[in-house]
């Protein structure tokens, strides 16, 4: 593993008292979910490899957040290729928030993130045998993630070829903040000053653009990441034509909301 963030998160998590089981709520321990998805990954079989992770949780370490960054075993990471691959999950003790694992990317010269819906491959209720499906559901999100890593890859190549002019580049900012609410006013001053200053995103492409952005969401708070991300990455598609006629993903509700298809814990 090459490093793991926010020590104090993964802390709070492994520290948590975990929910007593009952006929109707079946918690899943942060660790056994942590512990299945990295010994997933880092099966043999999978050709794959842990490379970091990221934790956050609530104060109280009920609710956890975390994104792992995979290569394939005994490849070495290319930071010119621009992306790795990432799983992002949830989970939660309080009810609040139902399980879930999503395949994705992530941007490896800034640890930004790409999720998109329609590779959410694990979202269910703390309610019966959850932790016996964990392990065959985290298989799926690895196959996920490998076979969707390369359509992902084409469509960062659309977005670095699509080129924004300033009125073009405000146009979308104001449709993102006043229309579709995606970011906060405090979030568009930040992508206003990455546009000035980013390190290595201060190009006129709609992929400097999404980077800018993403880099606001690192502000947002953790525990609605996954679906900022997924939110993001629809709009983006939706600008540079490649996103589907109806939307065939599903976003996660943020903490404390009603899961759309099978509602709260």
């Amino acid at each position: 593993m090459r490093r793991t963030y926010d020590n104090a998160g993964y802390q709070r998590a492994m520290t948590a008292l975990i929910p007593v089981r009952t006929d109707s709520y079946s918690p899943i321990a942060h660790s056994y979910f942590l512990d299945t998805i990295t010994a997933e990954v880092n099966d043999l079989a999978s050709g794959l490899e842990v490379t970091g992770s990221r934790i956050y949780t609530s104060l109280d370490g009920q609710k956890l957040v975390g994104f792992t960054t995979v290569k394939h075993r005994g490849m070495e990471a290319d930071p010119d290729f621009g992306l790795e691959m990432m799983l992002a999950y949830r989970n939660s003790y309080d009810k609040s928030m139902a399980a879930a694992i999503v395949a994705g990317a992530s941007v490896m010269i800034c640890g930004n993130g790409i999720i998109v819906g329609d590779m959410v491959t694990f979202k269910r209720k703390h309610t019966g045998a959850i932790a016996e499906e964990l392990k065959e559901k985290t298989q799926l999100a690895i196959t996920s993630m490998r076979d969707g890593f390369e359509n992902l890859t084409l469509q960062v190549d659309i977005m670095k070829d699509y080129n924004l002019t300033q009125k073009e580049k405000a146009e979308i900012m104001g449709v993102m903040y006043f229309e579709e609410n995606l970011i906060s006013p405090n979030q568009l001053s930040i992508v206003k000053k990455e546009m000035r200053e980013s390190e290595h995103f201060r190009g006129d492409t709609l992929w400097d653009l999404y980077n800018n952005v993403t880099e606001s969401l690192k502000r947002s708070h953790p525990l609605t990441h996954i679906n900022d991300h997924i939110k993001l990455h629809d709009f983006m598609a939706d600008v540079a034509g490649f996103a589907p006629e109806e939307d065939a993903g599903e976003t996660l509700p943020p903490q404390g909301a009603t899961d759309p298809i099978d509602g709260r814990d």
